[in-house]
């Protein structure tokens, strides 16, 4: 899969067909690491199921159905993935490369300062967070909710609600704001249990 074909995915791409043949083709660059335990991914409503998605050696392996020791269970429905597979965040991912004077290309992640042992810590953690993305352009609000353990995904009343303005993420990479900071950035509000987005943050980077 080159360039081109990453970002003109179809957004009406269906699950199965992104989980089981897409996912470990793509080609953005991860962090050449390995972690012992993966993480589960829930697609909502009609067509969608559920994935155990692994970093091995610095590629994604993708596992039909939920894995019994995953770190966290990831849920939204079908259409709010699409948003990210061809639509509204897929557009801003676009924005955010051209800002950063890589127009089109494949974003480079490996990068990213992912320890092993603390992702598997966050298996420990308690709760949930719910992440609402706000889109002032199509005043519509896509959500993900984030459930850490094994247990089921707790998708309507998740212990903490994050809402996000779409927008401002582009402005945090460009600027290199940092995780914590981002917490008490503009567009972003928290609700429910304010302490357990820090407890991720102290868990993933100290």
């Amino acid at each position: 899969m080159n360039a081109e074909q990453f970002w003109t995915l179809k957004r009406t791409l269906a699950p199965k067909k992104l989980f089981e043949e897409v996912i470990e083709a793509l080609p953005v660059p991860l962090p050449p690491v390995t972690v012992d335990q993966p993480v589960n991914v829930h697609i909502l409503g009609s067509g969608g199921g559920v994935w155990a998605l692994q970093l091995v050696d610095g590629h994604t392996q993708v596992t039909p159905g939920a894995a019994p020791n995953a770190i966290c269970q990831v849920a939204f429905h079908k259409r709010h993935l699409r948003e990210i597979v061809g639509g509204a965040l897929r557009e801003r991912g676009l924005t955010l490369m051209a800002r950063l004077g890589k127009a089109r290309q494949i974003p480079d992640l490996s990068r990213l300062p992912l320890d092993p042992a603390r992702a598997l810590s966050c298996a420990h953690l308690t709760g949930s967070i719910a992440i609402d993305v706000h889109d002032r352009g199509f005043s519509d609000t896509y959500r993900y909710v984030v459930t850490f353990g094994s247990g089921a995904p707790d998708y309507e009343t998740a212990t903490t609600t994050l809402t996000i303005d779409a927008d401002e993420p582009i402005e945090w990479v460009v600027n290199r704001i940092a995780p914590k900071a981002v917490l008490k950035a503009k567009g972003v509000r928290i609700a429910g249990d304010v302490a357990l987005p820090l407890k991720v943050v102290q868990a993933l980077i100290g």
